[in-house]
């Protein structure tokens, strides 16, 4: 007790209260386990978690034309980046963002796709960045599928008359009009039965009475007309002779006639068509040598300029042939013509050909096969670098290397 206390004691001053514990202080009750909230789902797709894909595309279709549209929107594009969103999941997302005025976002969505929904979406995305050539070919693998796919004619015909018309019309590109002339006169050949039909000529099984063997009968529908193509498709053929390239026999130019090996196998475009997976799986038994061949008429100087399932025949299902030369040229030379659905945007445009030209033709051969047979992620990822950046890859020569 202090001084001044005891003094006020003894002067008679009020008691000093007594001096008290403090109040006891109940412990805290312990906080209880955090649980984290479950994330919407397009948001928990984002993150890496698995989401039913109509799960996502349910939210993505609630949030449109709500304050949530642009956060969905992110997360989609999060989950495609990662290798994680559909392509149902990002082909509604870049409609989405076309609507919106993005159409560079919708185009990165819509990298690798290859359904017709999306590579219509992509041509409409290209055309509004100022990519007309390149809406043009991205049509053009539609109509390639299938003609009367909605809107698609449409679209071709206008993106064709932005460019000044340089691609073939439609109608006369697909319809493959054939003057049909089964006979070969003055020759040895018998015509056994019609083998294919293109824009230049038709292509008969025949058989040569005179040596006894089974051949294949290309006449050209306007021999006069077309005499320079039918004398590069020979010469060409006979020059790159070997692995990889359609034997040929004999040519009359006068008339029109080509005499080549006959390929009982048929083309990679009859296997397609057919749906047959088992004859072209696995991919490299026949692609590695198709690139192969392919490289040989690089190392010559010579872009084939027509590479397509229909130009790519069989000996054997691991011994693939390119045929058609009618089209070949010297690198960096401007090619004139060209099957609709398989030009590249640069051809399009009016532009040199170069090696790249056969990687993209390339490209789309692969993504034609990949409609029908179920194969590893690496061959879509090859499909998808070589329509976009072929020019990158230099020529078969380098795409070998990456087989």
């Amino acid at each position: 007790m202090s001084l001044w206390q005891r003094l006020k004691r003894r002067l008679g001053g009020a008691p000093e209260p007594a001096e008290h514990a403090p109040p006891s202080v109940e412990a805290a009750p312990a906080p209880a386990p955090r649980v984290e909230a479950e994330l919407p789902p397009l948001a928990a797709l984002a993150r890496g978690d698995q989401v039913e894909e109509r799960v996502a595309l349910g939210e993505l279709e609630r949030a449109r034309g709500t304050s949530g549209e642009r956060a969905a929107l992110g997360f989609v594009e999060a989950a495609a980046q990662a290798g994680l969103a559909t392509e149902s999941l990002r082909t509604r997302a870049a409609e989405l963002l076309l609507s919106r005025g993005e159409p560079g976002r919708a185009l990165a969505l819509l990298g690798g796709a290859s359904s017709a929904a999306a590579l219509l979406l992509a041509a409409d995305a290209s055309a509004e960045t100022g990519e007309v050539a390149r809406a043009l070919t991205l049509v053009e693998r539609v109509l390639a599928r299938d003609i009367d796919t909605p809107g698609a004619r449409e679209r071709h015909e206008r993106w064709r008359r932005a460019l000044g018309g340089r691609t073939p019309a439609l109608r006369s590109a697909l319809a493959e009009p054939t003057l049909l002339r089964a006979e070969a006169p003055e020759t040895s050949l018998r015509i056994v039965a019609e083998a294919g039909r293109g824009g230049a000529g038709t292509v008969f099984e025949a058989i040569d009475d005179a040596l006894g063997r089974r051949v294949a009968l290309k006449i050209y529908h306007q021999p006069e007309r077309e005499r320079d193509k039918l004398a590069r498709e020979a010469r060409t053929a006979v020059r790159l002779a070997g692995a990889g390239v359609v034997r040929v026999f004999d040519v009359d130019l006068a008339r029109g006639l080509l005499v080549m090996e006959w390929l009982a196998e048929g083309s990679l475009k009859q296997r397609i068509a057919a749906g047959d997976a088992a004859y072209l799986s696995p991919i490299e038994r026949w692609l590695t040598p198709l690139v192969r061949a392919l490289g040989r008429v690089h190392a010559a100087g010579l872009v084939h300029a027509d590479l397509k399932p229909a130009n790519v025949m069989f000996r054997q299902p691991d011994e693939p042939v390119l045929s058609d030369f009618g089209l070949a040229h010297r690198a960096e030379e401007v090619v004139v013509g060209g099957s609709v659905g398989y030009m590249s945007p640069e051809r399009v445009r009016g532009g040199s050909v170069g090696f790249a030209e056969d990687l993209y033709g390339m490209g789309r051969l692969l993504e034609d096969v990949l409609s029908v047979v179920e194969a590893d992620a690496r061959w879509r990822s090859l499909a998808d670098r070589l329509l976009t950046a072929a020019p990158e890859l230099g020529d078969a020569r380098a795409l070998l290397a990456l087989l």
